[in-house]
């Protein structure tokens, strides 16, 4: 049995940021990073989840779990089924597929993100510092960027073939109030993976790993356990 490591994916507009609360972990074994295009990252723009998959596949050259969010999700699902270095797979706050409304595409395409989806992504308790924090890491990513991503998530559809067709251990951390993925996901989800390891975090919105850290942290570690005992 041996130490895997956890590779973070980012998700639409994002950054390696959204996964800041990792940053104490005392683990050496995480690494979170920017997509091509996006934060630190400045690489050439990327137009499909296959092709930002096959940008981290040759990366991976370890044990490795992929903890992908959302978009990230769906590239996940891509880099499982190209690397058999990845022997497990976290979505979080993922399915897969993440198909978007054309008036969102609209508007991102036209330069605007729009305020309905920022707010319809996080639960509606969460704090106004939160929030604020959140709008501010809008701007580490240029919006043709962002619509790009989106244009991409929509565009996917492999994602129920490639999902079926894995044979490793699957988890999705989901938020019992994400607003952005299908009612009912987690039974979505286990009605093609049987043996999928769900777990729903009571009060969460899309944002699973921000909103309700020490549970998503929770649930990835016990996920991590089962991962590494089936390593050899």
């Amino acid at each position: 049995m041996g130490r895997l490591k956890l590779l973070f994916i980012h998700g639409a507009g994002g950054t390696r940021s959204k996964w800041r609360t990792l940053k104490n972990s005392s683990s050496s074994l995480y690494e979170a990073i920017d997509l091509p295009a996006h934060g630190e990252n400045e690489y050439y723009i990327i137009s499909s989840i296959q092709d930002y998959a096959a940008y981290i596949d040759q990366s991976i050259q370890e044990d490795t779990i992929v903890v992908g969010h959302s978009m990230g999700g769906l590239i996940a699902l891509e880099l499982a089924a190209r690397n058999k270095k990845v022997k497990g797979l976290v979505l979080a706050a993922s399915f897969y597929e993440l198909p978007v409304h054309p008036k969102i595409l609209d508007k991102l395409a036209n330069g605007v993100f729009p305020d309905s989806l920022f707010h319809a992504s996080y639960n509606k308790d969460v704090s106004e510092s939160f929030l604020e924090e959140e709008r501010q890491e809008l701007n580490l990513v240029p919006i043709e960027i962002t619509y790009a991503d989106f244009k991409a998530c929509s565009e996917y559809a492999e994602g129920r073939s490639v999902l079926s067709s894995l044979d490793i251990p699957i988890c999705a951390i989901l938020g019992s109030q994400d607003k952005l993925l299908p009612k009912g996901a987690g039974d979505l989800l286990r009605n093609i993976k049987p043996d999928m390891h769900i777990s729903e975090i009571e009060g969460s919105g899309h944002y699973v790993m921000l909103e309700k850290q020490e549970e998503f942290h929770k649930a990835l570690n016990e996920f991590v356990q089962i991962v590494e005992k089936q390593t050899v």
